[in-house]
């Protein structure tokens, strides 16, 4: 499996001919589960081979999959070590997170793409997160990385223009950038 490029991850997708989208969604799975690859990459072959719709949505289907997967995995072994980590380091019980706030916390998490998605499954499933908010969470917060990307795969292919393709795709990454920033001046600092 080579996901150096975009180019190369289509090939290796396109190689298993009327497979190729259960082998896309499975990729996506194993990428929210323990991503071995960058989204970025699997997502934009997507777009291209499977074009927009068909491309978002094994998109945005396997990596909720693989995300409650890890979730589900992640509650059922216990993890009381973390916990216990986490209120220790930053003075902070996970078990007290209110339904609301976890939920939103989910969803902008996922939304801006600094938090490694293991993390985001790692620390909900040890918190007092319900599975329901926790899915559905993903399910919302998953939506803008699967368009944008899936977006840019189809755009590169459709216009050839991987110049625009990639300025776009730079200034996604220097807005989430700043916006990791910002983050952590204001929440993480102290």
């Amino acid at each position: 499996m080579d996901f150096s490029s975009v180019h190369a991850a289509v090939d290796y997708i396109k190689g298993f001919g009327i497979l190729a989208p259960l082998v896309a969604f499975i990729l996506f799975f194993l990428q929210a589960a323990l991503p071995v690859f960058p989204y970025v990459i699997l997502a934009g072959a997507a777009g291209m081979i499977f074009g927009f719709w068909q491309g978002f949505f094994l998109s945005w289907a396997g990596a909720l999959a693989g995300a409650c997967f890890a979730f589900f995995l992640f509650r059922l072994t216990g993890w009381e070590w973390l916990h216990t980590m986490v209120r220790r380091r930053f003075k902070h019980d996970l078990t007290e997170v209110t339904p609301l706030v976890g939920f939103w916390g989910i969803i902008i998490t996922r939304i801006i793409p600094v938090v490694p998605t293991p993390l985001i499954n790692f620390v909900s499933a040890v918190s007092g997160i319900s599975a329901g908010i926790f899915i559905s969470a993903s399910a919302i917060g998953k939506i803008p990385s699967a368009v944008i990307y899936t977006g840019l795969g189809t755009h590169m292919l459709a216009s050839e223009d991987v110049y625009t393709t990639l300025a776009i795709l730079a200034a996604i990454c220097v807005i989430s950038y700043t916006g990791m920033r910002m983050a952590q001046k204001r929440f993480w600092q102290r």
